[in-house]
């Protein structure tokens, strides 16, 4: 079976072959993944015994490209997981999450590789890039306890076996939630509601077995424009339980045992690998480098984001009262009557500024401003897809090179996992030539109704443009080793290209080329435009508000030194930092899948923050360059996203601005000061 496997098989197609993702299932994955880790098998036996003296070249090397076949079915497996579950697939996760990460705690609690790579480590023939992957290589190292005694490495090893299993299905259970949880409404329901989320709403209800009525799904991309939107108090608050108790409504789904088991379980590995918490141990090699340094740049933000927060609350309420609404305005009250507010003080009707940015142009629009950066052009090619929704581009630069391949997955259906990211198919690295990436970007927009066009809100469009710009930091990347390349970053690091790549949506120079009316074709008014970026801070302070609420329980949860009640210490945590009781955590503990579905972000959720500070400083300087200025971008480009982790952060922003980031900028940018 192998032999005929197509997930076995290598690749064919443009610019060093595309994977067959319409031949995938769940069986083909599962023999392909075990006929894979078989073959890896055999290149780690052949790196353990190499002969003669260990080298660069026979172990470093060999370890960085080791298991080639694996990491391109894992990839496979890795994007189903999250944007096309069945019940199988969940099924085959289960078995297979702890298995490979027993295989890559043995590969890295390996104390004679470690011994080996640290030797070559010291040789002063290294250049700057290879010292950095032996470095990155060590690192992985110490994170599997390589360094430590037999006894511990197991129990290491045991934790994130453990771990792996949880974090699965910690996952499963959100997704359940969101997939078969929805919250019914009737015609009255939907007013104030655009005519494609209306769609959107019918399509959710037939898929649930009631063509005749509409539902909510719940997602954000269809519970925030309800709780937007929608004068019917009693639907939002219904809408809003849905959405924000993910994880809590039902026995089968509940995580709270899942998480106080991860965190439990965090702390014993951070102790195991002689740290004094999973906080302290996630942020050691970050540009905050600490916890407490983290922990100081959200108080700096916290207090005028709060009293930000409170001039937003003290306009709304007045609107509230002459709704009826008597007592303290609740959280699924205040995008509402933030909405109204901007609406009043900005004379800016979203449904109108909506009809400017379809999803078609918008995208076109992060394509041309790519090319007006970089000189990219994008192709259209026909290579295998998983589904309908998904298109795929060939990018080249103006000499005709190869860049690299971009997936983009737009739109939410049944067995995605709500959110935004970029992931990969293919990381690039150097081989004979620069093997050029496959990246993918994945949204959950809603998908419109057959024959019409789907629009964005303007939140979607950031969106849009951030997970572009992640695509574009793994699309630049021109290093030699898979290990160090595109957004193998450190974390408050990572979002940096991201969040600075919102910045173009704003420039005029793109609004007045690309915001054409859906139906007329007009372009952007220059009054419009001005009232868009007038009302751009409009609710920052609940905005800000919302994320630091994350941020600090995220915080919070791993810089316990004993084993916790999540939803006490969330209680607690809030209480004590003095959140405003008409706003939530974006991410309530129950379903907080950037920190609980790994260990990617816990700790982590901070980075937003930290990486916006260095984008209000950079951004200073591209005002005043020019956004299309192609020599400054030019400097971005080469110091920054074509870098990879081949320099240290730090030393890479202070290359580019000339200078350590500063709070200034953000603070101005957010109207906090």
């Amino acid at each position: 079976m192998n032999a005929n496997n197509p997930l076995l098989l290598p690749w064919t197609g443009p610019m060093a072959g595309a994977p067959p993702l319409d031949e995938v299932t769940t069986p083909l994955l599962e023999a392909a993944l075990e006929a894979a880790m078989l073959a890896e098998d055999e290149e780690l036996a052949r790196l353990r015994n190499v002969d003669g003296p260990s080298t660069f070249e026979n172990t470093v090397k060999v370890l960085d490209g080791l298991g080639d076949d694996l990491d391109r079915v894992v990839s496979i497996y890795s994007n189903f997981c999250l944007s096309f579950s069945t019940p199988e697939l969940r099924a085959l996760r289960r078995v297979m999450q702890p298995r490979l990460s027993a295989r890559r705690d043995d590969l890295y609690g390996d104390n004679t590789l470690f011994e080996r790579i640290r030797v070559i480590s010291r040789d002063d023939g290294l250049n700057p890039e290879q010292q950095r992957l032996c470095q990155r290589l060590l690192e992985r190292f110490e994170d599997a306890g390589a360094h430590l005694d037999e006894a511990t490495r197991a129990k290491v090893a045991q934790v994130n076996q453990r771990l792996s299993s949880l974090y699965s299905e910690f996952s499963d259970r959100v997704l359940a939630d969101e997939e078969e949880l929805v919250t019914w409404l009737d015609e009255d329901a939907l007013t104030g509601m655009a005519e494609s989320w209306i769609s959107a709403a019918r399509e959710t209800a037939t898929i649930h077995g009631r063509p005749e009525a509409w539902a909510v799904a719940n997602t954000r991309s269809a519970v925030e424009p309800y709780l937007t939107f929608s004068p019917h108090r009693a639907q939002r608050q219904a809408v809003w339980h849905t959405f924000y108790h993910r994880g809590e409504l039902r026995e089968e789904t509940h995580t709270q045992t899942i998480i106080t088991e991860i965190l439990a379980l965090r702390l014993k590995r951070a102790r195991l690998l002689g740290f004094e918490t999973h906080a302290h141990k996630m942020l050691d090699r970050t540009m905050a480098g600490s916890p407490e340094a983290a922990i100081d740049l959200m108080k700096q933000i916290w207090v005028p984001a709060r009293k930000t927060f409170e001039r937003e609350l003290a306009k709304m309420k007045p609107l509230a009262e002459a709704d009826g609404i008597a007592g303290p305005l609740e959280p699924w009250d205040v995008r509402f009557y933030g909405e109204q507010v901007r609406r009043r003080d900005h004379d800016l009707d979203p449904a109108v500024v909506q009809k400017y940015f379809s999803l078609e142009r918008l995208r076109d629009a992060m394509f041309w401003a790519a090319t007006q950066t970089m000189g990219w052009t994008f192709e259209q090619v026909d290579v295998p897809v998983p589904h309908t929704d998904v298109t795929v581009w060939a990018i080249r630069d103006a000499d005709e090179n190869d860049i690299g391949i971009f997936h983009f997955d737009p739109f939410a259906r049944p067995g995605k996992r709500s959110g935004a990211w970029m992931s990969t198919y293919r990381s690039q690295y150097w081989g004979n030539d620069r093997v050029p990436p496959i990246v993918l970007n994945t949204c959950n927009f809603l998908k419109p109704g057959e024959g019409t066009a789907a629009l964005l809100t303007y939140t979607n469009a950031i969106t849009l443009f951030h997970e572009f710009g992640h695509a574009m930091h793994g699309l630049a990347s021109r290093v030699r080793y898979n290990a160090l390349a595109g957004t193998s970053v450190v974390r408050d690091f990572v979002e940096f290209p991201s969040q600075l790549n919102e910045r173009w949506l704003s420039t005029p120079e793109l609004l007045t080329r690309f915001g054409r009316h859906i139906d007329t074709d007009e372009p952007l008014s220059a009054e419009l435009l001005e009232k868009i970026e007038a009302a751009a801070n409009a609710a920052s302070g609940f905005r800000t508000m919302e994320f630091l609420a994350s941020a600090v329980v995220d915080m919070q949860f791993h810089l316990q030194t004993e084993p916790v009640d999540p939803g006490h210490l969330e209680a607690e945590t809030l209480a004590e930092w003095g959140l405003p009781s008409a706003i939530v955590m974006r991410h309530r503990t129950p379903h907080f899948s950037h920190i609980f579905s790994g260990d990617g972000y816990s700790a982590g959720y901070y980075c937003y923050l930290w990486a916006d500070t260095l984008v209000a400083d950079a951004a200073e300087a591209f005002e005043e360059q020019g956004y299309y200025n192609r020599a400054f971008f030019q400097r971005y480009h080469d110091l920054i996203l074509s870098r990879g982790h081949t320099v240290d952060a730090a030393e890479a922003f202070r290359s580019f601005r000339g200078r350590d980031p500063e709070v200034g900028p953000l603070l101005r940018h957010r109207g906090l000061v």
